[in-house]
Order: C-alpha cells, then structure tokens, then sequence
C-alpha cells in the first residue's frame, strides 16, 4: 500500500491522491487501508518518509565514494547533482508533495524541510575544503542557492520553457546546467 501510495502522488499529486485512488492501485478495498493506517494522512506521510529516504539516504555516501574513487570535491559534487537531477526531475509531484506545507501553507516544521537542512549543513561540510575562499556564510549561501533553483526545477520541471528550452533529461543539458551552477561554490 506504501509503493501504491508513492505511484498515486507521483501519477497524480498529492491532492489527487485519495483512499479510492490507492485502493485501485494496489488492488485492495479502502478498507483494508483505513483498517492498517486509520487515515489517509498517516499513509501519505509513511510513503513521503519512505521517499525521503530514497532521495536523501544514500546521497552524502554517494558523494565521499566519488572522492574514494578519486574525484575532487568540485567533480564530486557536480556528479553528484548531474545524478540527484536526472532522479527528481522525474518526479516532480513527489518534490512538491515534499513541500507541500511549506508552499500551500508557509510551514516550514516538515520532516522534509528539516532533512534537507541537515543534509545541506553536512554537504556543506564537505564543500568547504573545495571552496576556501569562501567564508561559511558565503558558502552556504552559494549552496542554497543551487539548491533552491533545483528544488524548484524539480517540482515545475517546464517552468521557463517559454524563456529557455531546457531539456533536464539528457545527460548534456543536466551537465551544462550543473556546472554553470558549481560556479556560484567553486569559481573564486
């Protein structure tokens, strides 16, 4: 009921998304759904968590295996975004359900808000050797900045079609944009 709940919000959206819907998709009754998460909010937010920790889990290992693998921290992280677009640009209903309360409601105490801070400060962490003419602050904010305009090319993929056409999903395109970006962290 979890993955049917993930391909209804990811299909669909968040607000799409209902008992019937997931019901459908994972081929029981509404029941049976009531019956084992007594709402439907308790089940969204199981299967957000679960997204969660596929978008955020591995992410920080990725990045210090490509500097096993010889990397450097600006070729790390550029790597590192080339694959974190290629994956959440495929789901841009999953990245808005994530901020759903944030965007919808100017709540920022979410368990997404609160991961991709920390992730962000970890991540960070890491950068700040590549980037030593950076202070933290700056640094910080050249990171929110990158994250910020791929975060919401995550959730509204086409947004700036009608100003540049942009296509995320070939490796190129993700390339060009990606290293344009690791300019505002690594460019003295």
């Amino acid at each position: 009921m979890l993955r049917a709940t993930i391909v209804c919000i990811g299909r669909d959206g968040l607000d799409a998304t209902g008992i019937r819907e997931i019901a459908r998709e994972a081929q029981v009754n509404s029941a049976a759904i009531s019956y084992y998460f007594r709402s439907k909010e308790k089940l969204v937010a199981l299967a957000l968590e679960q997204t969660l920790d596929q978008s955020f889990g591995n992410v920080l290992e990725d990045f210090d295996r490509f500097r096993l693998e010889g990397q450097g921290i600006r070729e790390a992280f550029e790597t590192l975004l080339e694959d974190l677009m290629s994956n959440s640009l495929r789901y841009p209903y999953i990245a808005h359900a994530h901020f759903h309360d944030a965007l919808a409601h100017q709540r920022y105490d979410s368990t997404a808000i609160q991961r991709l801070n920390a992730f962000l400060a970890e991540l960070a962490g890491r950068l700040a050797p590549g980037a030593p003419h950076l202070p933290e602050n700056r640094l910080r904010m050249a990171l929110t900045q990158v994250w910020a305009s791929m975060s919401l090319l995550s959730m509204m993929p086409r947004l700036f079609d009608q100003f540049i056409l942009l296509d995320f999903g070939t490796l190129d395109t993700r390339r060009a944009w990606v290293q344009q970006a690791s300019r505002l962290l690594f460019a003295p």
